[in-house]
């Protein structure tokens, strides 16, 4: 190789938070959408985190760019604080979904009951009444439901369908047939002049609903899954050639010999070499009261020690703890 010639860059990955996602469709559109940015070597989306990883040497910038035409939300999530981040963006999702739900639910409602009271007047004979209803409707799905449109839209330049495509077809068709009725009723039968306003803006309300419903879940879901990381120390006290030192707990290999101190959670799987005392293990059995250990007894990475001193030997570390095979799980 010459040497002036640079070295090529080594390949970075990037996190993106992807929001939007409602089938596996989303998930292949992303991704075709993402492998095609100049740079990219690989990239996988995970639904069920609405997350993307990105491989390759193309800057996080031109990432989102390309997400963002693909007609999704996108935002890089940093190593440090990604997680925060990722539910940072999902909670403002949520919040302009439940927005956009009550607004169409209660606009559906409106037209729903009075359309059953016979208030409005025949869809043939009321020109002036449902004409304007339809524009308003029109509004409301504008606001609700803009995101089905567009990306129905984006999928189909990109010669794919997704869920979007669905829900824009039947709700554009409703009211594009609603508002033809409405405008042009002799182009009709009389027995065909109906108007559907109320079942597009009830449809687009629903479903926004149910986004919000299934985003709450997951958050829910991510709060639980934090909740289970933090129970396990950032480090573990070990001993090595006499000496006690504080190591990060990725560091601890196995058979090593760790301390903990009363007060401190047990930081890695490993069995009682020395010392006694009582061990908390609710977040693992369930069970409230301490249970003790000494000698040979095994102990949990994740639970609580108790009043006494434990010396102990690792035999499980990484992703083969009970705490990490409980994340896993979840």
């Amino acid at each position: 190789m010459n040497p002036s010639t640079p070295a090529a860059a080594p390949p970075r990955t990037v996190r993106l938070s992807v929001t939007g996602l409602s089938c596996a469709g989303c998930v292949a559109t992303v991704e075709r959408a993402l492998r095609e940015v100049p740079g990219v070597r690989e990239a996988s989306v995970n639904f069920a985190e609405h997350t993307a990883v990105v491989t390759g040497e193309a800057p996080a910038r031109r990432l989102i760019e390309a997400v963002t035409k693909a007609g999704y939300g996108g935002a890089e999530l940093s190593d440090e604080g990604g997680e925060e981040e990722r539910q940072a963006v999902e909670r403002r999702a949520y919040r302009r979904l439940v927005r956009q739900a009550a607004v169409a639910c209660a606009a559906g409602a409106v037209l729903m009951v009075v359309m059953l009271t016979g208030v409005a007047p025949a869809v043939g004979q009321g020109r002036g009444f449902w004409v304007p209803v339809g524009l308003v409707t029109l509004a409301v799905m504008m606001y609700s439901g803009r995101h089905y449109f567009t990306g129905a839209w984006r999928a189909a330049l990109r010669g794919s369908a997704n869920m979007d495509t669905l829900i824009a077809l039947g709700t554009g068709s409703a009211w594009l047939y609603s508002m033809a009725a409405a405008a042009v009723p002799a182009a009709f039968p009389a027995l065909a002049r109906h108007a559907y306003f109320e079942a597009a803006v009830i449809i687009i309300g629903l479903i926004d609903l149910g986004g919000a419903l299934e985003m709450r879940a997951r958050g829910k879901t991510s709060e639980a899954l934090n909740r289970l990381l933090n129970l396990q120390p950032r480090t573990a006290r070990v001993v090595r050639n006499g000496i006690e030192c504080d190591v990060p707990v990725a560091e601890v290999g196995l058979e090593e010999t760790i301390r903990v101190r009363p007060g401190e959670r047990v930081p890695l799987d490993g069995v009682v070499l020395d010392g006694a005392s009582a061990v908390d293990e609710s977040m693992l059995s369930g069970e409230p009261m301490p249970v003790p250990k000494g000698p040979g007894d095994e102990v949990i990475g994740g639970t609580l020690n108790g009043s006494g001193t434990l010396l102990f030997r690792t035999v499980r570390i990484g992703r083969e703890t009970v705490l990490a095979q409980i994340v896993a799980l979840v």
